[in-house]
């Protein structure tokens, strides 16, 4: 089965859980079957028993067994969760981390909230799908191994009956197998894109309010779940028949019996107490069955999920070499030609970045800028002609993840800070922030006022969408963040933005003392930054 294989490693990364979990479930079951045989014994003894003891003894038997029962229930339910939860998520995480070493290119034509939502409920749904299974069909094999022997001891036209059944029930199956996959994987697809609609009422709530769109957007949402609402409706109507079918199946099943096991008593070959037990075993033998047949109907659901997410994983990592650089002496770029939505951005671009020096950026929107600097990162490394070196190597052979973790700081045009404390905005979670240095770059930056203002000071919380603090704010704390990495390469997009003119002349002199060192690039409109810089380029 592809769906467990392709979880089973998240499964088995838990074994001793795994094992505590299926043997509960075990002891539960066997509970669930022992009481039926007693319920009918107490039955039939009740009429020829007729004293105290005899009633304390099948309450104590029917207690222990039901106080058992909730208690590893309640365990078995714990463990359930925390298993379940643990291994979806490491599903979850691995679908994500696979799609952050995807081009950066497939994410602008993609609906981040959708595609969220879609690896969540698909990684989950696979991981309780194939938990189930592990348990489940155990269970259901055992019950219909126990019950049958039962039943063909009671009566050999009872399980004629049954394999009659069973042939109709898979025909039935077999007819409806690709039908209900197709409106499956249609629902789950609706009810994703859904979801992101929904999200985009707030989430752009601003864009809504500022352009007055509010109907707009309310038309959006409406035709998103009209969509869903007519792929629900397909889904159900598929759904409803085959139940039909199955719920009818197992009625004249029911009849059967009840014909069968009447004579029986009426003819005084079956006590009323052992007919109990019967209807019982008869009950969960059908109930067993049913979930073979609909087992079927459930993997086509999940089905859907494990395509989804295959579909994900075989998306073309970008290329990232293994040579590691210690150090930034040079940047070559040789005839480079790089188009984006089947626009021309760059034709046969050459150009040398040195250390020691000072570039600066220049060009109107839209002309490239910001497309240059993603190249030189290596985010568009598969998707270039020409050639990039970083010290005479290819940077489709140096290890890019390393290189910009450890010799690349960027400051981008609209700084990203997470929802966390500014001292972990400023460090990402270093341990080997140098206060110092971080005391001298607030000074530079004038920036002392803000903090003394803060009752928290570093341990100030930023907010999810970062508007407790103001844009200037933000993008001082992204400077230093760049400014305290210290890297060989430093792209700084507008830095000056949010400086006042003494702040800048500080700044410009702090970049002076470092050049020599580095390779540094800015993007500006900034005439004092194009001024300092050793050559401008122009695009």
């Amino acid at each position: 089965m592809k769906i467990f294989k392709f979880c089973k490693k998240y499964l088995l990364k838990h074994k001793v859980m795994l094992l505590i979990y299926i043997m509960i479930g075990i002891l539960i079951n066997i509970i669930s079957l022992v009481i039926p045989y007693i319920s009918g014994q107490f039955i039939d003894n009740l009429v020829e028993e007729k004293n105290i003891q005899f009633l304390i003894k099948y309450s104590v038997m029917f207690a222990v067994l039901n106080i058992s029962s909730i208690i590893l229930g309640y365990v078995f339910n714990m463990i359930y969760v925390q298993y379940q939860t643990t291994a979806g998520f490491e599903l979850n995480s691995d679908i994500l981390n696979h799609l952050k070493k995807v081009s950066i290119s497939y994410f602008s034509k993609s609906d981040t909230v959708y595609l969220n939502q879609r690896i969540n409920n698909d990684s989950n749904g696979l991981i309780i799908f194939s938990m189930n299974i592990i348990l489940d069909v155990f269970i259901n094999i055992l019950i219909i191994i126990f019950t049958s022997l039962i039943l063909i001891k009671l009566n050999i036209k009872i399980t004629i009956v049954l394999i009659i059944l069973l042939c109709v029930y898979f025909l039935v199956y077999l007819l409806f197998k690709n039908t209900i996959f197709t409106k499956s994987f249609e629902l789950k697809e609706a009810q994703d894109k859904f979801f992101s609609k929904l999200n985009e009422q707030l989430f752009k709530v601003k864009f809504i309010k500022i352009h007055a769109v509010n109907n707009l957007f309310c038309l959006r949402l409406n035709k998103s779940f009209m969509h869903l609402l007519s792929k629900a409706l397909g889904y159900q109507k598929i759904s409803y028949i085959f139940s039909g079918l199955d719920n009818t199946i197992m009625v004249f099943a029911k009849i059967t019996l009840y014909v069968i096991g009447g004579l029986e008593i009426i003819k005084g070959n079956l006590t009323i107490g052992f007919f109990t037990i019967i209807l019982s075993y008869f009950s969960k033998l059908l109930n067993s069955m049913k979930y073979f047949f609909n087992l079927g109907k459930i993997y086509q659901d999940n089905f859907v999920s494990y395509k989804r997410l295959q579909d994900l994983l075989k998306l073309n990592k970008e290329t990232n070499g293994e040579k590691l650089i210690d150090s930034i002496k040079s940047i070559q770029i040789d005839k480079l030609s790089f188009s984006y939505n089947n626009k021309v951005i760059f034709q046969d671009y050459s150009k040398q970045f040195l250390k020691g020096k000072v570039y600066c950026i220049i060009g109107d929107n839209g002309v490239g800028k910001t497309t240059l600097v993603n190249l030189l990162l290596g985010l568009y490394i598969d998707e270039f002609e020409g050639n990039i070196k970083y010290n005479d190597t290819d940077i489709k052979d140096i290890n890019m993840y390393n290189m910009r973790h450890e010799l690349i700081g960027v400051l981008e045009q609209e700084p990203i800070l997470l929802n966390d404390t500014i001292l972990y905005n400023l460090s990402l979670d270093s341990n080997c922030i140098e206060h110092n240095k971080l005391k001298e770059f607030i000074e530079i930056l004038n920036f002392n006022k803000y903090f003394n203002t803060l009752t928290k000071g570093f341990e100030t919380v930023i907010n999810e969408k970062s508007n407790n603090i103001s844009g200037g704010e933000k993008q001082k704390i992204a400077l230093i963040r760049v400014l305290l990495k210290d890297m060989d390469l430093m792209i700084l997009d507008e830095p000056t933005s949010a400086l006042d003119i003494h702040s800048k002349e500080k700044f410009i002199n702090y970049i002076n003392s470092i050049k020599k060192d580095k390779i540094i690039i800015f993007i500006t409109h900034d005439k004092s930054l194009v001024k300092m810089s050793d050559e401008v380029i122009q695009l």
